[in-house]
């Protein structure tokens, strides 16, 4: 089911998406003559729009709420508390459809209510390969553009918003730590068990070096796959949110992490730790875009080191 649901949605993507598109990325069903007094942002659906895709796209929100427009956001349930923490008014999905201007994912539109679908809506396709930029930067940019306002000052700051530091589970740990994640939510279809087998090599060797392994993940993860592979010297599956992730991440005991490209490599390089990744199993064309737009999303940064294996 799920796969026939993405197959409609690339299909879409391609036809009537297409048809709207006001620059890479962005499908403008509203066509504003004026800027809008207020703007929902709705990513609520977490089916289909996942932890990541709320970091490359917090940049757009920040870029208007900068410019005076009042910003209310419906996110993922498991981003609600990191987007409090960045000062947002948090919402359910029916208040962002009493805005002026609604933005959500072009994954969510058969979630939106048949009449309301192509009135006041942009609808945003964060690996779109029309994008020519930074993926964060670049969409910050487009929604911007569309909602008729400046799109230079202030400037955009494609970085996500950083939690401020708090407690770890490695405060009271010696030594340099990685942060180790082998779980894929969005398109695990992609990943296979030698994929893990690579990242557990990886963890394995660096371990062999002298640093010490974190293994982070979420509780759906742990329930998945309880096992230990050998390699944790800490096993915090189900054990952080994502606020508190961000936050042993931050931690100068934190040297890197090691991954899929998924939330841990995005949060890991917006905090400038260095990144060993495992891409999930793309086209050539795909993977190129990814190297070269979305790992990282913005242009400050890109001296972290990143190694894809």
């Amino acid at each position: 089911m799920y796969l026939a649901e993405k197959l409609i949605m690339y299909t879409r993507n391609h036809t009537l998406m297409r048809r709207h598109e006001c620059g890479g990325g962005v499908a403008d069903f509203a066509r504003l003559n004026t800027p809008p007094r207020s703007i929902g942002f709705d990513f609520s659906d977490s089916r289909h729009v996942h932890l990541g895709d709320h970091l490359f796209l917090e940049p757009a929100m920040r870029a208007c709420r900068d410019r005076g427009i009042e910003v209310v956001v419906a996110p993922g349930a498991a981003m609600r508390a990191y987007l409090h923490e960045a000062g947002y008014t948090v919402v359910d999905p029916t208040v962002v459809l009493d805005q002026e201007l609604r933005v959500s994912s072009v994954w969510m539109y058969d979630a939106m209510p048949r009449h309301e679908r192509r009135r006041r809506f942009l609808y945003l396709n964060t690996i779109d390969h029309h994008i020519d930029g930074p993926v964060a930067e670049h969409l910050a940019a487009q929604v911007l553009r569309a909602a008729r306002v400046d799109q230079t000052e202030p400037d955009i700051d494609g970085r996500p918003f950083l939690v401020a530091p708090g407690p770890t589970p490695l405060d009271r740990e010696s030594g340099r730590w990685l942060v180790f994640n082998d779980a894929v939510d969005s398109g695990w279809f992609r990943v296979t068990s030698s994929d893990r087998t690579v990242l557990a090599d990886i963890a394995a060797a660096k371990r062999r070096e002298g640093f010490r392994i974190a293994r982070v993940g979420s509780a759906g993860d742990l329930a998945q796959r309880p096992e230990r592979i050998g390699i944790e010297d800490l096993d915090l599956r189900g054990r952080t949110t994502v606020v508190e992730l961000f936050r042993l991440l931050g931690s100068p005991k934190v040297v890197g992490t090691i991954s899929f490209d998924t939330l841990v490599a995005h949060m890991g390089i917006a905090l400038d730790k260095p990144a060993d990744i495992r891409l999930r199993r793309f086209s050539r064309r795909h993977s190129r875009f990814l190297k070269q737009y979305l790992i990282p999303p913005f242009a400050a940064g890109r001296s972290t080191s990143i190694h894809f294996h």
